[in-house]
């Protein structure tokens, strides 16, 4: 009989060979694909280190608050790191066992569940947390440069890094398991009131903008600091991961290398109490918990009345989609499948709400920034740019991580629509049509609030609005066309698909494109902010938006229409088919 120990590293063995088989083959079929991918990580490690370098060493010179900006910044970093990956690891985890199919068949064999679950918290920890490693290594290599540390900095770090990063997955798999076993009335009330709790002291928090003539007026350095950055000390919990993670860094950066080991030790040694109760503590409740997500699924969507024909046409006429007049019934049908399938899945729409409700929030409170100075039209300018840019980042996140696996989370039944009278190349446009128009209404809203807040003018709130559609919509035809170009039927986990090769190229190509989108797009509101014209704002400049907004429409055209076309004219050829 195999030990715990023995079932878990069976079913790394068995995942990492066919890692590796599916690298090769990738590699093997797209070189230019793998070169692209190489080259560009090895210029965004190179870029990043440089910038981050230029940054601190701007920040760390600054009369008197330097060092505490610094440190201050990087506390901050590590804080939103953590909470990011417990918030990926929680999705990851949900969707790969109480969603997946490869846990109902694991549970079919003779591995224990146990070592079902040990393994997912692996699995969810490499899928989440490589990409943060790789973007995060330039800022640690330039913390190291800025505060002359030596080679043993590195290695110190790079060895418990590692046990930062893993963390987050053991704290998602009780968090997990926990609300799935344990899901009733009485606790969903109780996480509704923590909600509302938490988001009211956060709005009460920005609501309470500090006195700039008051701050301006303090001779103490350190008092000034504390009044303006007040609000991030929470970052600086002792009770936190990320500032044992940030203090160690600028510990050992620094040369104290004791007291970096103490926390060194309080961050392994919590790595490993962690890591004992999920293995004897929570693994124990998976089998449990797995059967409760099931039933209470079968519950949920168990069928209810008839399935004649007048039973389909009534539930089909009771969706606000089947009212639509200017929409075919097959095109409706394809909508409304989709819809439910975003909804039913909370993988899908909790990060999404997140994400746009944060935006929101922080739309909402950018008046606090202009405070300071909201004559300058410089200042404007930079201001609004940067929330352009923003939101651009923001979409090609969303975009690569739930358009891209649209095909690919099809799966093996993809082939009836293939050969149904619909075909693939409707329900591409379909799915092309649905989601360009959910994303420019919903990031459209949001610029629309920011823009107010701004106080722009109507053809400055108009040209903002109206690129931030048009950026949405070229982010997801590049997506989705990407996606049908390198589908992945293998993986059911949207988060497996897109750690792919055809995710990280849609990533690379959606930074490129948002890097040329974004000169032409800040072309007018430069011209009119240049010193000497006695031009106050960009609507006098009608000519000038005009011809950036056509600049615009054609790199919108070229970026999304060359992959859109290569993934009709793939769809058409049924290509797609012969990979299932």
């Amino acid at each position: 009989m195999m030990t715990l120990r023995a079932e878990i590293a069976a079913l790394g063995r068995v995942h990492w060979r066919a890692f590796r088989a599916r690298t090769v083959a990738s590699v093997r079929e797209s070189r230019l694909m793998a070169v692209t991918i190489a080259v560009f990580l090895t210029g965004y490690l190179v870029a990043a280190y440089f910038m981050f370098c230029r940054g601190l060493d701007y920040m760390i010179t600054i009369p008197g608050i330097g060092l505490l900006l610094t440190e201050r910044i990087i506390y901050l970093s590590y804080f939103f790191f953590f909470v990011m990956l417990v918030f990926s690891n929680c999705i990851l985890l949900y969707a790969s066992v109480f969603r997946g199919k490869e846990t109902a068949w694991l549970l079919t064999t003779p591995v224990n569940p146990r070592a079902v679950l040990c393994w997912k918290v692996v699995e969810s920890f490499l899928v989440s947390s490589w990409g943060l490693a790789v973007l995060s290594a330039p800022l640690l290599a330039s913390v190291g440069r800025t505060f002359g540390a030596g080679p043993m900095f590195y290695v110190k770090v790079v060895l418990l890094y590692p046990l930062f990063l893993m963390l987050p997955a053991m704290v998602a798999s009780l968090v997990v398991l926990g609300l799935v076993r344990w899901w009733g009335r009485g606790l969903r009330w109780l996480l509704t009131g923590v909600v509302l709790v938490v988001g009211w002291w956060v709005v009460q928090g920005w609501r309470t903008s500090p006195n700039f003539e008051e701050i301006a007026a303090m001779t103490n350095l350190n008092g000034a600091f504390t009044k303006v950055m007040g609000h991030t000390e929470l970052a600086m919990n002792r009770f936190l991961p990320s500032a044992w993670m940030a203090e160690l860094i600028l510990l050992w950066a620094r040369g104290f290398d004791a007291r970096g080991a103490f926390f060194g030790m309080v961050l392994a040694s919590w790595a490993l109490m962690l890591g004992w109760v999920c293995v004897v503590v929570a693994s124990p409740a998976m089998y449990e918990a797995w059967n409760l997500s099931q039933r209470r699924k079968a519950m949920k969507t168990g069928r209810r009345g008839g399935t004649d024909a007048a039973a389909v046409e009534a539930a089909f006429r009771r969706g606000w989609v089947g009212r639509l007049p200017f929409l075919r019934r097959d095109t409706a049908a394809l909508i409304r499948k989709d819809l439910r399938e975003f909804s039913r899945d909370p993988a899908q729409w909790i990060p999404c709400a997140v994400v746009f409700g944060l935006l929101l929030v922080y739309a909402s409170n950018l008046n606090r920034a202009m405070d300071s100075d909201p004559n300058r039209p410089l200042f404007r300018l930079i201001l609004s740019t940067l929330n352009f840019a923003v939101c651009c980042l923001t979409l090609s996140t969303l975009t690569t991580r739930f358009i891209f696996p649209m095909f690919s989370l099809e799966g093996r039944r993809l082939w009836i629509l293939g050969l149904s009278p619909v075909g693939l190349s409707r329900v591409f446009w379909q799915k092309l049509g649905l989601f360009a128009v959910l994303i420019g209404m919903a990031t459209g809203v949001l610029m629309l609030v920011s823009g107010i807040k701004l106080g722009m003018s109507r053809a400055d709130l108009g040209y903002y609005c109206g690129s931030i559609v048009l950026m949405g919509g070229g982010l997801t035809g590049l997506a989705l066309s990407l996606g049908a170009i390198f589908p992945n039927f293998v993986d059911h986990s949207p988060a497996k698909i897109v750690s792919g090769f055809g995710g990280t190229l849609c990533l690379i190509l959606n930074f490129v494109y948002i890097l040329g989108f974004l000169p032409i797009f800040v072309w007018p509101s430069l011209r009119a902010a240049r010193p000497g014209e006695g031009v106050a704002g960009v609507g006098e400049h009608g000519w000038n938006l005009v011809i950036s907004g056509v600049g615009l429409v054609v790199l919108t055209v070229v970026v999304a229409g060359i992959p859109v076309f290569f993934a009709i004219r793939k769809i058409k050829r049924l290509e797609l088919l012969g990979k299932l």
